[in-house]
């Protein structure tokens, strides 16, 4: 694959207005905001959920990150492949209908096993989205407009993130302590009814969705005779083997720092554990941060970066990506220790605002240093070691200080997530600098 054309010298014109393109963008961030709202409601739950089954910090750890996490992972690959090949719209609004009836199903477990299960298919469904829609977004803007694009998507990253927290909270203040009863499921207790709730309204979006009119892939790889190359999964492998040292470092060390996102999975406990708050102010503490410094993170980043761009910084994505990941790291630490719960707040605000942007800067680097028909399989890999190291990883981690180190104190919940953010930032940081040493002879080379 060495001698595959990766990008045409000329960019190719577009066959659709931008303003659609960013029509089309703002669908795949509400997507990405209901995936995220699915994924992260759970976290209001562990107590209901502990009681319930009667599980450690540890178990429920398991349930918020490897039960999601790995089918999350090991769905990608193939459905990054299928990203790069088929209706991309099409499996978006597959995935979307799968995890909201997984999300209800969770709902209707009546066992920690039947929770694990349910959870795993929320990983599936939303296995589907980032490939296809990163590859949508390469098809849909220019190089210049695709960093504040690939920004205005993972917004939903923190919208969802701050739904689920915010406005679960204020669902949770009205419903704790309600019991139903249904035909067939039998009687729902006021966590479970949350999930039904959260998850259902996702079927109606699956349908707007289905309306979106495909963009007309661009910039496909060339053989040597011009001629658009049919790439294989073992092609792309190939081409990621010739460029390892870019892609491997910066997925490795991408991943490792957005661990910290998935740390938040314990931040509504921290609240009510360290400092006695109660579930909706909890859930106001964590979510508003992900909301205010998240969003913001995010749009500066696309903003400079895209600025960037037109100026002929070819590695501006790996450059932001290092200040990031150099930035979250005295917040992510210190926010847990500080002595007042509002104090931890603010000090929260400024870690989101960096804890994002290494995920965006890795879709917008695929775009800039991978042919059209691998962008789908790399996005998916690069959610491979996500999936692994980050969603799966990051909630257990301080799950298992507490339980194995800690010795199950819930009051040490505050040292186990310093602890975790002390260790990966440094490893995090450092890998992605020497992805972006690479990634500077690669882009120049390729481009000079």
């Amino acid at each position: 694959m060495s001698d595959l054309k990766p990008l045409a010298s000329v960019e190719e014109k577009l066959d659709h207005s931008i303003t659609y393109a960013w029509i089309i963008t703002a669908m795949l961030m509400l997507c990405y905001t209901f995936s995220m709202l699915d994924r992260e409601i759970i976290s209001l739950l562990v107590d209901p959920i502990k009681a319930k089954f009667r599980i450690t910090d540890f178990e429920t750890g398991l349930l918020m990150g490897p039960a999601f996490g790995i089918f999350y992972t090991v769905m990608g690959i193939p459905l990054g492949w299928a990203a790069d090949r088929y209706n991309r719209k099409n499996l978006i609004t597959f995935g979307i209908t799968l995890w909201s009836f997984m999300t209800a199903f969770c709902g209707l477990a009546g066992t920690f096993v039947q929770l694990f299960i349910n959870r795993i298919g929320v990983g599936v469904g939303e296995a589907t989205l980032t490939p296809s829609a990163s590859s949508l977004l390469g098809d849909l803007f220019p190089k210049d407009k695709l960093p504040l694009a690939t920004s205005v998507y993972s917004l939903g990253v923190f919208i969802g993130s701050a739904l689920a927290m915010i406005g679960g909270g204020i669902l949770l203040s009205h419903i704790k302590g309600v019991t139903v009863t249904w035909p067939i499921v039998g009687t729902l207790e006021y966590w479970q009814l949350t999930f039904v709730i959260v998850g259902l309204p996702g079927l109606i979006l699956a349908l707007v969705v289905y309306q979106i009119i495909e963009p007309k892939r661009r910039e496909l790889a060339l053989d040597d005779q011009g001629k658009v190359e049919k790439v294989s999964m073992v092609n792309a492998f190939y081409y990621l083997l010739d460029h390892k040292k870019l892609f491997l470092n910066f997925f490795l060390g991408g991943s490792i720092i957005a661990t910290i996102g998935y740390h938040s999975a314990w931040y509504p406990s921290l609240f009510m554990r360290t400092w006695g708050w109660d579930e909706q102010d909890a859930a106001f503490a964590t979510g508003f941060p992900s909301l205010i410094g998240g969003t913001t993170g995010l749009i500066l980043a696309g903003i400079i970066m895209s600025e960037m761009v037109k100026k002929g910084t070819k590695d501006a994505a790996l450059k932001i990506a290092f200040i990031s990941a150099l930035g979250i790291g005295i917040p992510a630490v210190t926010m847990p220790l500080m002595p007042s719960g509002m104090l931890a707040v603010v000090i929260m605000i400024f870690a989101k605002l960096f804890v994002g942007i290494p995920l965006i800067t890795g879709i917008a680097m695929i775009r800039m240093s991978a042919p059209n028909q691998m962008r789908g399989q790399f996005t998916a890999l690069y959610f491979v070691f996500v999936g692994v190291i980050s969603t799966s990883l990051g909630p257990v981690i301080p799950g298992f200080i507490t339980t194995y180190i800690f010795n199950e104190d819930i009051a040490m919940t505050r040292y186990s997530l310093a602890i975790a953010a002390g260790v990966v930032v440094p490893i995090g940081a450092t890998l992605i600098w020497i992805g972006w040493q690479e990634y500077k002879k690669v882009v120049y080379a390729r481009e000079d």
